[in-house]
């Protein structure tokens, strides 16, 4: 696997912006080079994260319940972007288990206004509605009805990506994205330099044809709802 350094250093070189022979560390600028490239490369990777086809930022997150309780803070620790379709209650019955359970039901997400107009929200029972408030930063989740008894809903996330700020990791993405990676990067490093905009233009269509073909491999890859 190639590090974001090592990527980075490869985005400079297809910009032109550095000979092909320079190495990692080679003069006094390539730490000022790293950061604004590990910077480039975090702005990218956490735009992507909000393209619901790339199944490597979605998990699955069990949130449990407590009987009587209708409003649920998410952590930021859980590095949750977003809530995605229907949730799945799963009852008291199954205890801790979370993959082999019985009795499960669809928890389905609703609207602001929608959660607002319910004429009863102190009603109690299973709950099969939920509504992901935000404010700011902090994400809350509303339950509709409040849980009657201690549970479980598992839920499909789009979670937050990992940060590429230290050049020895590796990105937040599988290694079939690496060239994609590069020409992402050259393409902002030569806008940063202010080159022609032929050479831009060209670079633009290698990483918009390396995405088509990411984008391609991901969808038809994806199993179907049955």
């Amino acid at each position: 696997l190639s590090t974001i350094d090592e990527l980075i250093l490869q985005a400079y070189k297809r910009a032109g912006l550095l000979p092909l022979e320079f190495s990692i560390g080679a003069d006094v600028q390539w730490n000022a080079r790293a950061d604004h490239g590990r910077q480039t490369l975090n702005r990218l990777v956490n735009g992507l994260a909000t393209l619901g086809f790339i199944d490597h930022f979605t998990d699955l997150f069990v949130l449990d319940l407590v009987a009587g309780q209708t409003v649920y803070p998410i952590d930021t620790d859980d590095n949750i972007l977003n809530f995605v379709d229907s949730g799945s209650h799963i009852p008291l019955v199954n205890a801790a288990e979370e993959v082999e359970t019985t009795g499960e039901t669809p928890v389905k997400p609703i609207s602001r206004h929608r959660w607002n107009s319910l004429s009863s929200k102190s009603a109690m029972s299973t709950p099969t509605l939920y509504y992901l408030h935000r404010n700011g930063p902090d994400l809350n989740l509303y339950l509709w009805p409040t849980p009657v008894a201690a549970s479980k809903i598992r839920f499909q996330v789009h979670r937050i990506p990992g940060s590429n700020s230290l050049g020895s990791n590796t990105p937040d993405l599988q290694r079939h994205w690496d060239s994609w990676i590069v020409s992402a990067l050259a393409y902002e490093f030569m806008s940063d330099a202010k080159l022609s905009l032929e050479e831009r233009v060209m670079c633009r269509e290698d990483r918009d044809a390396e995405h088509a073909k990411l984008k391609s491999y991901e969808t038809s890859n994806e199993a179907p709802d049955v």
